[in-house]
């Protein structure tokens, strides 16, 4: 009986996080910068920097800058192989100062890195299916406000087939 016990918290510790209620409203970290667009359409599955494929979440993806992933560097971990795959503040609302329009991306890779209290600095590279929701391509450059929240179920890991399986990144 006691190694059964013992089994089942081992289980237990072991479970993911996928499918884990999403909160909206809760806010990890937030601020104000400007956004780019990146043609993830031809970033292959195992060169991004968080080991995720940009494919697997239909072009809503987008990079952070280095100053972000060192304010919350957990982010690192939400592809390496063998989970679990933890899938809160791993995504990113971004929205259009302009535009107003809102969106919430899947963070899947490093980008940039100037100072976050600086409301002009280069933030995110956005894909460009998720960057022309929230404003025009032709701008190249749009002013938005972000933060790391919580994955919708549509952006969670829902199999391996989005983890990189390679050691691109994951090497000692």
């Amino acid at each position: 009986m006691k190694r059964f016990g013992l089994i089942f918290l081992f289980l237990l510790g072991c479970q993911t996080t996928q499918n884990q209620p999403f909160d909206p409203a809760k806010v990890y970290f937030g601020g104000e910068g400007v956004a780019k667009y990146h043609p993830y359409t031809r970033v292959a599955k195992c060169r991004t920097a968080f080991g995720l494929d940009p494919s697997a979440f239909a072009g809503m993806v987008t990079a952070v800058s280095t100053r972000i992933h060192e304010r919350f560097p957990a982010m690192t971990k939400a592809g390496k192989r063998g989970g679990p795959y933890d899938p809160k503040a791993r995504c990113v609302r971004v929205k259009g100062v302009e535009s107003g329009e809102s969106i919430t991306l899947r963070a899947v890779d490093k980008c940039c890195g100037g100072s976050l209290s600086n409301k002009t600095t280069h933030q995110l590279d956005m894909a460009e299916e998720a960057f022309v929701k929230i404003g025009a391509k032709a701008k190249g450059n749009l002013r938005v406000t972000w933060a790391l929240v919580d994955c919708p179920t549509e952006l969670q890991i829902q199999s391996d087939s989005a983890i990189c399986n390679d050691d691109y990144y994951f090497t000692p």
